[in-house]
């Protein structure tokens, strides 16, 4: 339920909510139980009493409580009830008739013809009904002077036209009463609400459609499909914001009623501290008051949609209010702004900036959002932002005999100031990275990175840079695309002493050859003065599972995992020093949560076909588990995942990734697998993530090891927690790709290296019957 609703009980003079009020039987219950309960300190307008505290952490915070104090502050005394319902039913229809079919310049003139009757009104009637607020035909509204070339442009007739519906909503709490009417009338079954809204924000929408749909057509014809078909479109926003509430509700078994707060005409002069508490905020109006300045702290409220700061007295706005990315609409009109700070060029997901009555605003902003709209202008912000301090380097964390690191943060150095290829009897060293294709890193998936910063020239640079620089033995890269990997990584990396294996996802055989070449896969390289590939292998977990009769053909079989063509690489190793050998397999799985169940078998094939390839060289299954072994790539599977617990525990029966899956016997009996395996980083209980943009920032790459043969003597930390507060996502200049890489320093046990293991590599096939 939502701010206006529960206004709209409170109206009914201290009476108990009655059934028909409500559509839910379980928020009438929710309110009947609360309808007792004295509210908090008036003069507290943000806080529920101590003794509530609890309650609404469990149950929602009560907004009644909220507007009940609000009110009091504000003044508010309805003395007539129908002179409420008229002046509301007025407005209403006013801001509905902005929404009639007009060409934008009747539409300007019927704004302004509404703006002087509503200022001919008998202000008695205005002040007797709102006592100490701001009446709207009183809010001063200086225009921002322009010329003939900026004030005929579609986007900036936008800014004139919603500035005057802004104007128009700086009356108490008038969201809240225009969202109470329209409920009211929903529930008396009134056919007279008009279907699009008439809100500030409604009309806004109506207004951006037809410049969303011409967008929208030509992002559609940069994507190509076949490339994208299985890559997340990470920053798809086009859900409704009511849909969303609803759906992140039932997702998270969510029990807050409420996301949205009014606090419109109140001659509120400053916010209380406590108000920044409410992360779960994504409604916040705060029009119509005196305030001079926004604290840094909005910050903590990530979860905004919808901010209107209109009609009040600032001067500047905080930077940290660009790091809300989450805003759609950010209404600024009416204040004393010049600009607007470089970070909101993080705002990626804003359709609509309302800046119109800031008289003195920058000149060449105006011009550009005139030319161009709000989206116009978050893009030249982005990308003509000063560059952010260069991050921290990454340090490098040195492991114990008794595996425990040594985390004391004067003792940790740069990682690049340690030369991770020095040859070693019995150690080496392994980088795994998603590199992030260049198919994928385009503007429309990733809004917010600089245009320069996505360029397919840089980013190459950058990862050359950063994949040289630590100089490890082994290198392990994921979404590294074909025809990339054959011109330009197989010569760079023959010239710095390394050759490499590369398999790409199945797709490919299904596209001509020029296409082929664009398809991504694993590329494996490996250091020639350490190691010495003695066999390689594909894993195309698809095709593993039907050629072989052990995995049983179900439908989940069919309509789930068959049309998804990861890939595992795999890549028998000969440690020079230590005449050991390492088996060494490069995996990237799918990435939709949806599929957990999929990523779940997929795993599981890959393991099987690894115990059978050991299997077949060895001379038992109890040596199975002397091959020093390492599985290393993006699992897209977070640390509760079946995923995770089936590789650290060796076993997964149930969970509710695979619930109601049938993947016949391994949902029937359980996943398992013979391996003693763990996590590389489980020794500092895994990085703070692995994975960073502003709508899914996890921990989903891993480097899993055999542990009876290996150990773990050295990571690489996490990255710069400073520079992570100041960017909302990767790619950014400094880090481009989405992802972080991971090193590993690895020492083979006494028993692997001094006890030999007859191992035979030399001919086989990972694909055959049990």
């Amino acid at each position: 339920m939502n701010t206006a609703s529960q206004f709209q009980q409170k109206s009914q003079a201290q009476q108990p909510p009655t059934a028909q009020q409500f559509q839910s039987q379980y928020l009438l219950q929710q309110q009947q139980q609360q309808h007792a309960q004295p509210f908090g300190s008036l003069q507290d307008g943000f806080v529920q009493r101590q003794q509530h505290h609890a309650q609404s952490q469990n149950e929602g915070l009560n907004p009644s409580s909220f507007l009940t104090q609000s009110l009091y502050q504000g003044g508010y005394r309805p003395n007539n009830q129908q002179s409420q319902q008229s002046q509301l039913q007025n407005l209403h229809q006013q801001l509905q008739q902005l929404q009639q079919p007009g060409t934008p310049q009747q539409q300007q003139q019927q704004l302004y013809s509404l703006s002087a009757q509503q200022q001919q009104q008998p202000q008695q009637q205005q002040q007797s009904f709102f006592p100490n607020a701001q009446i709207s035909g009183q809010v001063q509204l200086n225009p921002i002077p322009v010329d003939g070339s900026v004030s005929n442009q579609a986007h900036w007739q936008h800014q004139v036209q919603l500035a005057h519906v802004a104007k128009n909503s700086n009356l108490p709490h008038f969201y809240a009463r225009q969202a109470a009417s329209s409920s009211r009338k929903l529930l008396n079954g009134s056919d007279s609400v008009s279907k699009q809204g008439s809100s500030l924000v409604d009309i806004t929408k109506s207004l951006l459609v037809s410049v969303q749909e011409s967008q929208q057509s030509q992002d559609q014809q940069q994507v190509n499909e076949g490339l994208m078909q299985h890559k997340k479109t990470t920053n798809d926003v086009s859900m409704d914001e009511e849909e969303e509430d609803q759906r992140i509700r039932i997702k998270e078994n969510n029990t807050q009623l409420w996301t949205a707060l009014d606090l419109s005409g109140q001659m509120i002069a400053s916010i209380s501290p406590k108000l920044f508490h409410y992360g779960f905020l994504r409604r916040l109006y705060l029009n119509g008051n005196n305030l001079q300045h926004i604290p840094d702290a909005i910050l903590k409220l990530k979860s905004l949609r919808v901010l209107d700061l209109s009609f009040n007295k600032l001067t500047e706005v905080p930077s940290e209010l660009g790091m809300l990315f989450n805003l759609k609409y950010l209404y600024l009109f009416g204040n004393n702004l010049k600009s607007v700070p470089f970070e909101f060029g993080n705002l990626f997901q804003l359709e609509f900036l309302g800046i119109e009555g800031n008289a003195e605003f920058s000149e060449d902003l105006v011009n550009i959002i005139a030319k161009k709209g709000t989206r116009g202008l978050i893009i030249y912000l982005r990308d003509e932002a000063p560059r952010l301090p260069p991050p921290e380097p990454r340090k490098w964390i040195e492991i114990g005999d008794d595996g425990e690191p040594f985390l004391g943060t004067d003792d940790l150095k740069p990682a690049k100031d340690y030369d991770l290829s020095a040859m070693s009897n019995n150690s080496f060293t392994l980088m795994s990275y998603n590199t992030l294709c260049q198919h994928y890193a385009t503007p429309k998936m990733y809004k917010y990175t600089p245009s320069w910063a996505l360029d397919w020239d840089y980013r190459r640079q950058k990862l050359t840079e950063e994949i040289l620089a630590y100089k490890t033995n082994l290198i392990c890269l994921q979404e590294v695309e074909t025809r990339t990997f054959e011109e330009y990584w197989v010569p760079l990396m023959e010239s710095n002493g390394y050759k490499g294996v590369f398999h790409c996802k199945s797709r490919a055989k299904t596209m001509n050859e020029k296409n082929a070449k664009k398809v991504d896969g694993c590329a494996t390289f490996y250091k020639t003065s350490m190691f010495e590939l003695i066999d390689k292998r594909i894993l195309e977990f698809g095709r593993v599972v039907m050629s072989q009769e052990k995995y049983k053909k179900t439908e989940d079989i069919f309509n789930r995992f068959m049309n998804k063509d990861n890939i595992a690489s795999i890549s028998i190793l000969y440690h020079i020093p230590t005449g050991s050998k390492v088996v060494l397999a490069n995996t990237h799985l799918h990435w939709d949560p949806e599929f957990n169940d999929v990523k779940t078998m997929q795993v599981a094939v890959l393991l099987e076909e690894l115990r059978m390839l050991l299997l077949k060289y060895t001379n038992s299954k109890d040596e199975l588990n002397k091959i020093p072994l390492i599985i290393c790539g993006d699992f897209n599977s977070q640390t509760d995942s079946a995923v995770y617990q089936l590789f650290s525990q060796g076993a997964v029966k149930e969970h509710y990734d695979f619930k109601g899956r049938d993947y016949g016997k391994f949902t029937s009996e359980g996943f398992n697998h013979p391996f003693h395996l763990k996590s590389a980083y489980g020794a500092i209980n895994e990085l703070p993530f692995t994975n960073f943009t502003p709508t899914y920032t996890e921990v989903i790459e891993y480097i899993w090891y055999s542990t009876g043969t290996l150990s773990v003597k050295g990571l690489l930390g996490e990255m710069d927690p400073t520079y992570a507060k100041r960017v909302v996502g990767l790619p950014s200049a400094d880090f481009v790709s989405d992802h972080l890489p991971l090193i590993t320093k690895f020492e083979f046990k006494k028993n692997t290296t001094n006890k030999k293991v007859k191992v035979d590599f030399r001919d086989g096939s990972s694909s055959r019957k049990a």
